[in-house]
């Protein structure tokens, strides 16, 4: 069958045009995709143990290791029991909400900013320092249960960081939120499941079924991590993904997705993503009632070019929920 050049060029138009309307509403931000199927593979939810993070009900005081004056602001370097965390008070205020905001895996560049970011607009914010879990773990005779502990390690501080938040005369207790990227949405996550009083929360590059995300990962780290604890247990594909499932769930964000609030609860997410792939995105989305999502045209590491954007969303939201006015 031949086609004339009419036809041609109408064809071209008919396929051309969809793609780039696709295209600019990808590139405007974001899309945000209605319900969806979730993949099958996606564990069910399991049950959780109440006694997992178990605080100390009189816990010390972080230890304050240094304070510096800002313009307009000030911050104070907290040793909490396990990691180091910031706290930046703006300047001239009776009481304020605050944000609690917790790394990547490794470097603080861009949580240095969203604190800035937040303390400018009139927040006050508590940044934990990135750590570096997966190296630790991936060095670790035994590499899953070192990964599980640094994560219940982790969503502890933050509790005890609430503790500690909860008796200071200017911060208001009713106004709590707390934002993580990437590994640190996995932890956020956890965090606002397992202790009511963090009332709002931003995931930004996150997702649930850790069994999942480690088993498909491409990030190197992970990989090496992953073929570190394929060579020390001899199981199958099947009783391998079993394993991890079993000993990760208390730390798994699925475990407590049902406690999140999805009115008050944001997640920012890559379509392309390969190191948390989409659809473990998705299944933490299903299971925490559909809150509002925002897709970035992006992967993992590229999602980086919209960060401004994204902790733009992130303020809205958290001035949205708290009632918070823009300064």
């Amino acid at each position: 069958m031949t086609m004339n050049l009419k036809s041609i060029s109408i064809l071209h138009r008919l396929i051309l045009i969809p793609f780039l309307l696709g295209l600019s509403l990808d590139l405007a931000g974001c899309v945000y995709y209605g319900p969806q199927n979730v993949r099958r593979e996606s564990p069910p939810i399991p049950s959780i143990d109440p006694d997992y993070f178990h605080t100390d009900p009189s816990p010390a005081p972080p230890r304050i290791l240094s304070r510096e004056v800002h313009d307009g602001y000030t911050i104070e370097k907290l040793q909490f029991q396990h990691h180091v965390a910031f706290l930046y008070v703006p300047d001239q205020i009776q009481t304020a909400p605050v944000i609690i905001i917790h790394p990547i895996t490794q470097g603080d560049y861009f949580t240095e900013r969203m604190a800035l970011y937040f303390t400018r607009a009139g927040f006050i914010s508590l940044r934990f320092k990135s750590h570096g879990h997966l190296m630790l773990a991936k060095n670790s005779g035994d590499p899953l249960t070192r990964f599980e502990s640094l994560l219940k390690d982790d969503v502890m501080d933050v509790m005890e960081g609430v503790d500690w938040l909860d008796g200071q005369p200017f911060v208001d207790r009713q106004r709590i939120g707390i934002i993580g990227v990437s590994m640190g949405a996995i932890i956020s996550s956890v965090a606002v499941g397992a202790d009511p009083r963090i009332r709002a929360g931003v995931f930004i590059l996150g997702g649930g079924d850790l069994a999942g995300i480690l088993l498909s990962s491409s990030e190197p780290t992970v990989v090496s991590l992953r073929n570190q604890f394929k060579k020390e247990e001899n199981f199958s594909p099947d009783e391998l993904r079993a394993e991890v499932e079993r000993r990760l769930r208390n730390v798994d964000p699925l475990t407590y997705a049902s406690r999140l609030d999805p009115k008050r609860t944001l997640m920012i997410e890559g379509y392309f993503d390969h190191v948390i792939k989409r659809r473990y995105a998705m299944a933490l989305w299903k299971a925490a009632g559909k809150p509002s999502m925002v897709m970035l045209p992006t992967g993992h590491y590229s999602a980086a070019l919209f960060f401004d954007y994204a902790q733009h969303l992130a303020l809205i939201h958290f001035q949205k929920v708290f009632g918070q006015k823009n300064k």
